[in-house]
């Protein structure tokens, strides 16, 4: 499998790392990020010298936190580990650094979420792509795109609209700022970003009321989740690798114009980042499902389809309320059943519908449910569906409630499918 072009300084892993860094961190602190040991700090609200009982230990933030001979002491991961479980895993994912532009073959910043104003509830998208069209087109450049997605739940509507730009309106490395037509990202570095999508007045894709636009200041109440190997996750089994991260819960406040008058609103927000050397045409299509549970779990699932329709790749990552990343890995990982299929009326494409999710691991019996039927983000280059679902389910003997995104793709023919 190719491995996608590292940030600089980095290098290039072997195949054996995954289990060389299993076996490493069992022992001893990997080569490069050894813990920073920051010292006897009790700080606020810890025990103080001599008080604290044994207890496994702990992240805040990038520092373990840790009882030592009775003591609190907090040792700092550095720049080139992540805290996770109590214990410093390396990374080449280093922030900000990496909360913004790569120059690479494919990236995308990809915010959904769920808003509210009293009764009143929505779910929104709004994402940038930016790609390098040489080998589509044969010629050498680079491409942006602009999608904005608004689900209002209780008419029971989506809206959206999508363009492609050969130049965007603002790209700018520090401070990070990305805007693209409709679509304005401004990211902290950190997580606490201002966001903001617009259907303008007539430019809604199906010809619906317009105007729709939100304006939201993002928080994050996690740390950045590093999902796969690394932040490194395998695009199917022929389609390259990527780099990817998620802020997997973020508060959302700000506002939402519709066409009938301005909301006040506030939510909750997923945020995705991916980028790599990998090409869109070298598998057919993936499924993904962002799921933000009640009592503050998470769960993020994917997988590839190739092009004889084959299953060929899953993977996932647990979030617990501490922020602590379990991996899951193989076609073992999860079972997902759909129970129905809608027909677009726009593209032809049949998706499936309403899933029934079990995963081994922690014994997890989730069922999703979609909110709207139709929230086909249909367009030139790849029709896809991106809808707000609701949640419930067990995990053991903890009761599940909740909200979600679901992304389907390779269901519907797209301009960019190569020949078959």
């Amino acid at each position: 499998m190719p491995i996608a072009a590292r940030p600089p300084g980095t290098g290039t892993r072997p195949p054996w790392w995954p289990l060389a860094t299993a076996l490493i961190l069992g022992t001893v602190p990997a080569p490069g990020c050894e813990p920073r040991d920051s010292g006897t700090d009790p700080g606020e609200g810890d025990a103080p010298p001599g008080t604290c009982d044994p207890a496994p230990a702990t992240c805040d933030g990038n520092q373990i936190v840790a009882c030592t001979d009775g003591s609190i002491r907090r040792t700092d991961c550095g720049p080139d580990a992540y805290c996770n479980g109590g214990r410093c895993e390396p990374t080449s994912i280093v922030f900000p650094r990496d909360a913004g532009i790569h120059g690479e073959r494919t990236e995308w910043w990809y915010y959904t979420g769920h808003l509210r104003d009293g009764d009143r509830e929505w779910g929104f998208q709004v994402t940038i792509f930016q790609y390098d069209f040489t080998e589509m087109f044969g010629t050498p450049g680079l491409g942006w795109m602009c999608h904005v997605g608004i689900v209002d739940l209780d008419a029971g509507d989506h809206f959206h609209v999508d363009t492609i730009s050969l130049a965007p309106r603002t790209w700018s490395r520090d401070p990070i700022d990305l805007e693209v037509d409709f679509c304005h990202l401004e990211l902290g570095g950190d997580g606490r970003d201002r966001i903001r999508g617009e259907i303008p007045t007539g430019k809604e894709k199906d010809g619906k009321a317009t105007p729709w636009a939100f304006d939201l200041a993002l928080e994050p109440r996690k740390r950045p989740a590093r999902h796969g190997t690394d932040g490194i996750i395998p695009m199917a089994d022929t389609g390259g690798t990527s780099w990817y991260y998620s802020f997997t819960r973020m508060e959302a406040q700000g506002t939402l114009s519709t066409p009938g008058g301005e909301h006040a609103v506030t939510g909750q927000a997923w945020m995705d980042h991916q980028w790599g050397d990998f090409d869109m045409q070298d598998f057919r299509g993936w499924d993904w499902w962002s799921m933000q549970f009640d009592d503050g779990w998470e769960v993020m699932l994917f997988q590839f389809t190739d092009w004889d329709g084959v299953l060929s790749l899953k993977a996932g990552t647990l979030v617990a309320p501490d922020g602590t990343l379990t991996p899951l890995e193989g076609m073992d990982a999860f079972t997902i059943t759909p129970r129905r299929t809608w027909t677009s009326p726009h593209s032809g494409g049949t998706y499936p519908l309403d899933w029934d999710i079990r995963i081994p691991q922690g014994d997890w019996r989730i069922a999703v449910v979609t909110s709207v039927d139709d929230q086909e983000m249909h367009n030139l280059a790849q029709n896809y569906w991106e809808g707000q679902t609701r949640l419930s389910g067990t995990a053991g003997e903890r009761v599940l409630a909740g909200e979600g995104y679901t992304e389907l793709t390779g269901y519907a023919v797209d301009a960019l499918d190569p020949p078959r």
